[in-house]
């Protein structure tokens, strides 16, 4: 028999140990394959979340405000028109000017009317004296009631006259028909004005009227009385009240006209401004938010990003129902949702985040 060399039989052996040991290794580390596998994944999916700043809204019970854009308008404007014939001879009154009620606009030629006006009274002495004379002949029986009733029927009739001529006088003289500013002239000295045609216009601006339209939806909210602030474009602010909610929709805004009130009593605010009207509609449950946590969501709805109870990242449209200086209060977001203070515009709906409570402040 031949004998095996040893060196062969030494690396045979070699050869053999290390092919068990290498099989050994391969099938006791199996088992812990899929364990390690699993946890690199987790740790994978973990770093792969984002982090975002959260705080909890809790809603508390807030004035719900409104805000109309409206213009100051005149609460009456009133053409003054001639009621009689004749000659505009004064027109004392320049455009702009205030004036009180009573005052004359535009003085008509007298003409004939003086005339009238002296026979009148002429009349009347005469026909008073001509009854004196006959009641006291009567009350001696020197003269029958009769004779005494139509003089007295005549001196009635002469005072009619006169009246009528006053009145007549009157005319000649056109004005103001309640205190306002003098605007838009109609007749010049020279023109020549019949029943009916204008001297001018008076507008009255005390008070002011702001007016408004609103829709369908607030305006069951709103009534007479109800206090209201009014800011123009100068920055001037107004306080008044609702005088007026129309109870007709026009036909083709289908909104609702609304009439607020405020002093004006210098007329120092004149008609035709742009006014930012605020109107409280009630109390509601609402949020304070800084205008920062604000978003627009891709459809233009205007609104914040908070996170669920599954930490994914929600969207919730709001209304901005005050803004006051410590920030803005909304309402639409559930109660105690967690709002993103930091990184909500990195992120988008749906996606699964690791929420951080922000610091107290």
């Amino acid at each position: 028999m031949t004998r095996i060399p040893r060196s062969v039989l030494t690396a045979g052996i070699i050869l053999f140990a290390l092919i068990v040991y290498f099989t050994v290794n391969s099938l006791g580390g199996g088992a812990d394959a899929p364990t390690e596998a699993a946890a690199t994944l987790s740790q994978t999916s973990e770093e792969a979340r984002p982090t975002v700043i959260v705080r909890s809204a809790m809603a508390e019970p807030h004035t719900v405000y409104q805000s109309f854009k409206g213009r100051t308008e005149a609460i009456r404007t009133v053409t003054v028109r001639s009621e009689t014939t004749g000659t505009v001879v004064s027109t004392p009154v320049a455009e702009g000017r205030i004036v009180g009620r009573g005052q004359i606009l535009c003085g008509l030629a007298l003409e004939s009317r003086e005339a009238s006006l002296a026979e009148a009274k002429a009349s009347v002495e005469a026909n008073r004296l001509e009854y004196e004379s006959a009641a006291a002949l009567q009350e001696k029986g020197w003269t029958t009631s009769n004779r005494a009733a139509a003089l007295k029927a005549a001196l009635d009739q002469a005072e009619a006259a006169l009246a009528a001529a006053q009145i007549e006088m009157d005319k000649t003289q056109i004005r103001a028909p309640f205190k306002g500013v003098f605007e838009n002239r109609l007749a010049e000295q020279g023109d020549f004005l019949s029943p009916g045609a204008g001297c001018g216009d008076v507008v009255d601006l005390d008070p002011l009227l702001i007016a408004f339209q609103a829709s369908e939806e607030t305006v069951p909210y709103l009534a007479t009385a109800q206090q209201a602030r009014a800011t123009l474009t100068d920055g001037r602010v107004l306080e008044g009240e609702v005088r007026f909610v129309s109870r007709s929709a026009d036909s083709g805004t289908r909104t609702f006209r609304v009439e607020v009130a405020v002093p004006n009593p210098d007329f120092a605010i004149p008609s035709g401004l742009t006014a930012d009207i605020r109107l409280a509609l009630g109390e509601a449950p609402a949020v304070l938010l800084t205008p920062a946590s604000l978003v627009l969501h891709d459809d233009g709805r205007v609104g914040v990003r908070y996170v669920d109870t599954s930490d994914t990242v929600q969207f919730a449209e709001v209304r901005i129902v005050d803004d006051v200086a410590d920030g803005i209060w909304v309402t639409g977001l559930p109660d105690g949702a967690r709002l993103l203070v930091q990184g909500q515009d990195f992120v988008r709906e749906g996606t699964d985040v690791i929420p951080t409570e922000a610091e107290e402040s």
